[in-house]
């Protein structure tokens, strides 16, 4: 009886977690945007990009991929608040890991994988100064994964819905106006949650997943002439199973170069 209250207890908690991140994000990357406005907006802008950047990483997992940001719609406040959806896709070049478990769970880990990624972002200006911010930044999204191939032609793809809800921190490091050149700097700790299905996180992960599995993260990078980014993330899962691979801190170093601001 203890033991029964003790899961309705915790499923009752992340429930509401849940409930939290969803009503966060909807009441209002790997890839944070920042402000290059230095001082206050005078009006709001509604902007839309197609094919906007590229980026190439690699993770501690030994998986190779490149990935494409197709479309996103972004809406900026003349109080500093952002609101964007984004669509990414991902596409796997090399798999260094012999085990097809590690390199689905890759694409879960990847802030932006999965074949195809639909993302909602938002954030509130905490402080400004003309050569940094903070902001609270809220992200929410769902990935289309395929997995490794299945026996009895049974579905290889599944879902994967994930929050994340963190600090965003930027700065100007350099500028030069004359040669058009600036370099930014950002860091985002921020804590994280993915769901997916009973029947999913047992085909592909062995159950050693829970369905609903959540950590913590930091994603921290530079950014030169608002077009190259090199971003480094770290994230860990802490609610999986002991000892399995899924619970280790995973890192990721990637590339951006961006056809348009």
């Amino acid at each position: 009886m203890k033991i029964q209250k003790k899961k309705f207890k915790l499923k009752n908690n992340l429930n509401w977690l849940v409930s939290f991140l969803l009503l966060c994000s909807l009441s209002s990357a790997q890839l944070v945007e920042l402000d290059y406005s230095k001082d206050k907006r005078k009006e709001s802008s509604l902007r839309v990009h197609f094919i906007r950047q590229g980026i190439i990483g690699i993770s501690s997992l030994q998986h190779l991929d490149l990935s494409a940001e197709i479309f996103k719609v972004r809406f900026d406040g003349k109080k500093g608040a952002h609101i964007s959806f984004t669509i990414y896709g991902t596409q796997t070049l090399w798999k260094g890991n012999k085990i097809d478990a590690l390199n689905t769970f890759d694409f879960v880990m990847n802030p932006i994988g999965g074949t195809v990624n639909g993302n909602f972002f938002t954030s509130f200006l905490l402080s400004k100064k003309q050569n940094s911010s903070s902001k609270i930044g809220i992200s929410i999204g769902t990935k289309w994964i395929e997995g490794q191939p299945l026996p009895s032609f049974r579905s290889s793809t599944f879902f994967d819905n994930y929050s994340r809800v963190g600090w965003v921190y930027q700065c100007l490091l350099a500028e030069d106006p004359l040669q058009n050149t600036s370099l930014y700097f950002w860091s985002n700790p921020n804590l994280l949650l993915h769901q997916s299905s009973n029947e999913s996180r047992g085909l592909f992960f062995n159950n050693e997943l829970s369905p609903i599995a959540y950590g913590y993260g930091i994603e921290m990078g530079l950014e030169y002439n608002s077009q190259l980014k090199l971003i480094l993330i770290g994230q860990q899962l802490i609610n999986v199973t002991p000892e399995s691979d899924f619970g280790k801190f995973i890192f990721r170093l990637s590339i951006a170069y961006r056809f348009k601001r």
